[in-house]
Parts: C-alpha cells; sequence; structure tokens
C-alpha cells in the first residue's frame, strides 16, 4: 500500500502566463489556500482544528482566510450523523460512524481563486473500502454491440455513455446494462459519425461531446442529448487548436471544453461552442512538464488534474499554472501505468491503474499481492485508498462516479466485457 505522503507544494507562479481573463470581482489567480490539515483519522466523538491559509505571494506572508464558510459532506455545520464543524473550523466526530466511514470537509473561501477546499476525515479503519454492488457483462466473442470499449460517462439522466474504440460507435446504456441505442450514426467519416472514439464526457444541459483518435477530419464532435449530430470542431493536426489524440475531456465551471492531447503533449481549451482559446503544457520531465497525458479532471474550484500515463498526476490552476504533483509510479506491485481519471464533487481523484504486467493493454492478472486497479486520491493529493476489480483479468480501464459516489468502472478481459459498480462503505 502506498504511503500517504505530503505532497510537493510550489507556492510559485512564475509559469508562463496564458490569457484567461479574470472574471471581473474574481480573486487574482495567484490568489491560492491550503486546507489544513488536509487528511485526518479520527474516532467517534474525537475532535479535530481545521483552518485555511492563504499561501505566501511576492513580498506578502502568508496569513488565515478572514472568511471561511464550513460544511461536512455540504451540509452546512454538519449534522448529528456526519459530525459538527462551527464557524471557527473545529469539527467534532459523530458519536457513532457513518456509512461511508470517510467524511469531507469543506470550506468556501470567497478570497481564493482556489475557492472550494476540502479535508478527508478518516473513521473506523485508515483505508476505506469499496464494494461491488453489481455488475453486468457480455462474452468478449460475442457481443452485439460492445467491441474494444475504452471511455465512459454518465448523461443527464443518470445512463452509461461508453465510446467503443473497437466497433467504432458510442452507445447508451442505463445502469443496469440495457442497451438503450446508439449516439451518432456509428462507423464512418461523415460529420455524425466515429472512427475509433476514445472519449465521451456531458455538459450541463446534457449536450454529449466526443472525441476520435483516427481519420483525417476534425477530431471533435457535439451532439444533443437526444445522440442527434450537431456540429464538429478541432481538425486534427499539430497547430493551435488542432488534435491528434484528445484522452481526457472536462468542462469548467464557465463551461469551457478543457481537452488533454496525448500525441501534443498539452491541454487545448475551447469555447463552449467550440472556439479555440488557449492552450498549455509540453513534452518533458520537470514538474509542469507531461509525459503522454491521459487522463484529464476539473475540481469544483476549476482547478486542472492531468494524470500522465506513465505517471505522475498533475494539479494546475485554469491558467495552467503548476500546484502540486502526486500519484508516482509504485513498482513492482504497485501502479506503474495511469490510464484514465474520474473524480467526484468533493474533489476526489480517482485514478485506472495498470501494474508492470498491464503495459499495451495486456490483461491484467491477480499474482500473490492484488492487481490494483482504481486507486483513489483527495484534493489535496493524499492517497486514500486503492482496490481491483471483482473481475481480475482485465485490460486497461475507465470510470465515471455518480452524484451518490458510486464508481461506474468500464472493463474489457479475453472473456467478458462490461462495467461493475462500486460503492463506499
Amino acid at each position: 500500500m502506498q504511503k500517504r505522503l505530503m505532497p510537493v507544494i510550489l507556492n510559485s507562479f512564475l509559469c508562463v502566463w496564458l490569457a484567461t481573463p479574470i472574471l471581473e470581482g474574481a480573486p487574482p489567480y495567484w490568489a491560492r489556500a491550503v486546507i489544513r490539515p488536509s487528511l485526518v483519522e479520527l474516532q467517534p466523538g474525537e475532535q479535530q482544528q481545521f483552518k485555511v491559509v492563504m499561501l505566501a505571494t511576492r513580498l506578502m506572508a502568508a496569513h488565515l482566510a478572514p472568511e471561511v464558510k464550513w460544511s461536512v459532506n455540504s451540509v452546512e455545520g454538519g449534522n448529528e450523523q456526519l459530525g459538527w464543524i462551527d464557524e471557527t473550523g473545529n469539527y467534532r466526530a459523530p458519536d457513532t460512524i457513518p456509512t461511508p466511514s470517510e467524511i469531507h470537509i469543506c470550506a468556501e473561501v470567497k478570497e481564493a481563486a482556489n475557492s472550494n477546499l476540502f479535508a478527508t476525515v478518516l473513521m473506523d479503519r485508515p483505508d476505506p473500502s469499496y464494494k461491488l454492488l453489481w455488475e453486468w457483462s457480455v462474452p468478449a466473442d460475442n457481443s452485439p454491440h460492445l467491441d474494444k470499449p475504452h471511455g465512459i460517462t454518465l448523461d443527464g439522466n443518470g445512463n452509461l455513455l461508453i465510446a467503443d474504440e473497437g466497433a467504432s460507435r458510442v452507445l447508451r446504456f442505463s445502469p443496469r446494462g440495457e442497451f438503450l441505442g446508439d449516439v451518432g450514426r456509428g462507423k464512418g467519416s461523415s460529420p455524425g459519425q466515429f472512427t475509433k472514439p476514445r472519449c465521451v464526457t456531458v455538459d450541463r444541459a446534457g449536450q454529449i461531446f466526443v472525441s476520435d483518435s483516427k481519420g483525417d477530419r476534425p477530431r471533435m464532435q457535439i451532439f444533443t442529448p437526444e445522440g442527434k449530430f450537431s456540429r464538429i470542431f478541432a481538425e486534427k493536426g499539430t497547430g493551435p487548436g488542432m488534435i491528434l489524440r484528445a484522452h481526457g475531456m472536462a468542462f469548467d465551471r464557465d463551461e469551457r471544453l478543457f481537452a488533454v492531447d496525448v500525441d501534443n503533449m498539452r491541454v487545448n481549451i475551447y469555447s463552449h461552442d467550440g472556439d479555440f482559446l488557449s492552450s498549455w503544457g509540453k513534452d518533458g520531465r520537470r514538474l509542469g512538464d507531461f509525459n503522454a497525458p491521459h487522463g484529464l479532471v476539473i475540481d469544483p474550484s476549476g482547478d486542472v488534474f492531468v494524470s500522465s500515463y506513465y505517471g505522475p498526476t498533475q494539479k494546475f490552476d485554469a491558467q495552467g499554472n503548476f500546484v502540486t504533483v502526486f500519484g508516482h509510479g509504485d513498482p513492482p506491485n504497485g501502479p506503474v501505468y495511469f490510464h484514465s481519471m474520474t473524480g467526484d464533487h468533493w474533489g476526489n481523484l480517482y485514478l485506472m491503474v495498470r501494474n508492470k504486467g498491464g503495459y499495451g493493454g495486456a490483461i491484467q492478472r491477480r499474482t500473490g499481492k492484488p492487481a490494483l486497479s482504481i486507486v483513489k486520491y483527495n484534493n489535496n493529493g493524499d492517497y486514500i485508498t486503492g482496490w481491483s476489480l471483482a473481475n481480475t483479468e482485465h485490460k486497461e480501464t475507465s470510470a465515471v462516479v455518480d452524484a451518490d459516489g458510486r464508481v461506474y468502472a468500464l472493463f474489457e478481459g479475453n472473456v467478458a466485457m462490461g462495467v461493475q459498480v462500486f460503492g463506499p462503505q
């Protein structure tokens, strides 16, 4: 099990300023805060003092945030089941251990650019467990729909959207695996058709955004919530706004689309309509550089997390300024490859990982110690827990988390492929 190491926080924002305008009245990008402590283990009835520190800037010392709105699992002030927190940040754990036993301390700080901060309280056990709730699968060699599923998300009605690279389709399923139909018009090179799609995401209004990985036409397509083609953008290539292979996509609070490009080693930012705005990132081994970036998550504050396939995961602000790093490779038995990433509304990150034997999409098998499939970190980069899929023989995995914290993990194996759904205990 990986150790909980304090992430390396660099309080320096001397990176190149990339033009994203600051909203009127919004804090400047360099006015950042941290919550301390960010991870604690408590017994029933124990207390813990939390605080929010505004980080030092040029010729200005660090100081406590003057005004903080505290809540527990987004319940202002907390409650009997989750524990109570007062206006000073003093938290008292509940008298009985709740289910789930992982509790989120939430701090809203208007003075900070990262206005939503989160700490984790673990009760009962140091490593929270996730239980398989249900699974649906189809035979790997005889499925009428799935061929090589790659990306997964939830639509506005809670159904699953799966980008299938092998079938060149985007399919809709109920959470229990009932096939509900196609998005778009299947395989092909015309607008509304797909050539090995890898990633699918949904905006606030339910519109569906899909990235292709092959072909000579634009990379990104937009569909109505019902699955009808709307428009297409982002030409294939290496120039400004162009994409070679998008593998992670997410919307920020202003409905701008962020897409990480594996081969161009950068993050592209588009307006909601698909107009190119800016980009940041480059190939390299220094902090802030990318090493085949695959996953992208945007948290409630607008901070951007990017995971590289060979590690690590890095946190940036919305302008691409480096904040912190975590999620390094841990051979011989821990994660070595990081295929994709998803997040929840408390800023937690879930990395889909492979061990040393999983390179190149090889089947990951349980040998001795359980081979981790999913590793969870909190918003500050603290390691929380990890677990293996119940079907231990699987290729690379993608996942999505619903509003209740259930993790829908897409898997493909030699015998079966489908979705396993896990819930926190």
